[in-house]
C-alpha cells in the first residue's frame, strides 16, 4: 500500500510545517516568547515526523529509529525535574 505510506508522510510533513509556523506566528505577534520550552517544542515537531518519514522510507534502520526516537523522548522529558 504504497498510497498509505505517502498519506502519513504528507500527515508528517503538514505537522512539522504547522509547528514551526505555529511558533512563527505567535512570536511574531507577540503571545509566545521564544524561550527554552519554544526551541523544545520546534524541536520535537521537527525530529519525531522526520525519524517517522525517514523510517518508513527505509532510510533508517529500526534499531536507529529507536536509538533516535529514546534520544528525543528523554531530551522532552529531561525538562520536567528542572521545572519542578
Amino acid at each position: 500500500m504504497p498510497w498509505l505510506r505517502t498519506f502519513i508522510e504528507l500527515i508528517a510533513v503538514l505537522v512539522m510545517a504547522g509547528g514551526v509556523g505555529g511558533i512563527l506566528y505567535g512570536v511574531l505577534k507577540g503571545n509566545i516568547a521564544f524561550s527554552g520550552r519554544t526551541i523544545q517544542f520546534a524541536a520535537i515537531t521537527c525530529v519525531l515526523p522526520a525519524i517517522l518519514i525517514l523510517s518508513l522510507e527505509h532510510a533508517v534502520g529500526g534499531e536507529g529509529t529507536m536509538a533516535i526516537f529514546g534520544t528525543v523522548v528523554g531530551y522532552a522529558l529531561s525538562v520536567i525535574k528542572q521545572t519542578e
